[in-house]
């Protein structure tokens, strides 16, 4: 799989993205104006799905992004069982919680898919990738320290003796 440079690129993000604006529009409904709790927990539900998802990959590591993958995967879960808790109250329509269930299924199997994907890969992310950082000497503690070449690693301290080639 080529490198991705922006979370958005992934049809993951996509799926969830298209979730969430329907998830945003449906709240907006008058059938949902009185019942402020529910359409707060579906917003704040939604929004975590984009968040969680462009957190974890901007974190640069694959463990790290599945776990925020698999945070967003529960915020889909959350959704779909707050869609059921409309259905039943008779806000949503059965065809509008069809659809919309439809959506949150797919963002799932996306979302799953992606954590497979990145869990069975021998790159680690990002920033793994960057070269190591250079080491130096510290010739007053005798410690080895990040930062400079390691050509000085190899030069002999005070305190050892040099060859010479009169011996």
């Amino acid at each position: 799989m080529p490198t991705v440079a922006d979370f958005r690129d992934f049809d993951a993000f996509k799926a969830c993205r298209t979730l969430t604006r329907e998830i945003g529009l449906l709240v907006r409904s008058r059938k949902f104006t009185p019942n402020r709790r529910l359409v707060d927990q579906m917003e704040r539900a939604s929004i975590s799905v984009l968040s969680n998802f462009a957190e974890g990959f901007e974190r640069e590591g694959n463990s790290e992004f599945v776990q925020f993958l698999a945070i967003s995967k529960g915020s889909v879960g959350e959704l779909r069982a707050q869609l059921i808790y409309a259905l039943d109250l008779e806000l949503l329509l059965e065809s509008q919680y069809n659809v919309l269930d439809a959506a949150a299924e797919s963002a799932t199997r996306l979302l799953g898919g992606l954590m497979r994907y990145l869990g069975g890969s021998a790159r680690r992310g990002r920033k793994y990738d960057r070269k190591p950082k250079r080491r130096r000497v510290d010739r007053l503690r005798g410690t080895v320290s990040r930062s400079v070449s390691t050509k000085l690693e190899k030069r002999p301290t005070p305190n050892r003796q040099l060859p010479t080639a009169n011996r």
